[in-house]
């Protein structure tokens, strides 16, 4: 159950947290070759999707906040899933101090295509769902096609995984 002091878009950011987990939780166990498979269709493979979640959703704190949180290891070297999952964690951490700190109607600004832009926070918010619910409907379409079932990261899913929140009985 919300509290005074939580917001319904704090709520949209834990569960945009929460369904990030059950994706990077149902990806754990595939195997290297189950990562990098390209799917005709998808925006890239599973690992380059879980990274593109990653590193977008730490850009979105950046916009947010001025400071993108950091991982714990480079790019490059392609982390582990379970690595990934530890930023995530960090992530998402950043990710709901924003969203209870920063009032939708701060005005947010940086250089885009070369030009300073100002607009107001709730459209960062708004990319955070949207974005999160895109590519994890790649990757959970991904996992239909064989390998083990999807996550149900829906409304749904989340109201059955924390019914206490809901008042649900």
């Amino acid at each position: 159950m919300q509290t005074s002091s939580e917001t319904t878009l704090a709520e949209f950011i834990r569960y945009n947290n929460w369904a990030n987990q059950q994706v990077f939780q149902a990806c754990q166990p595939l195997s290297e070759s189950e990562l990098t498979a390209p799917i005709p269709g998808a925006f890239g493979t599973i690992r380059e999707t879980l990274e593109h979640i990653l590193r977008a959703e730490a850009n979105y704190v950046r916009l947010l906040t001025g400071t993108r949180p950091s991982p714990l290891f480079k790019w490059e070297d392609q982390p582990s899933v379970s690595q990934m999952i530890d930023y995530a964690a960090h992530v998402a951490q950043a990710l709901t101090d924003a969203a209870q700190r920063i009032p939708p109607s701060e005005v947010i600004q940086h250089e885009w295509d070369g030009k300073q832009v100002h607009y107001r926070a709730l459209a960062v918010f708004i990319q955070i769902i949207n974005h999160g619910i895109e590519h994890r409907t790649n990757i959970t379409t991904i996992l239909n096609q064989g390998t083990p079932p999807p996550p149900e990261v829906d409304g749904w899913g989340y109201l059955h995984a924390h019914p206490a929140r809901f008042d649900m009985q």
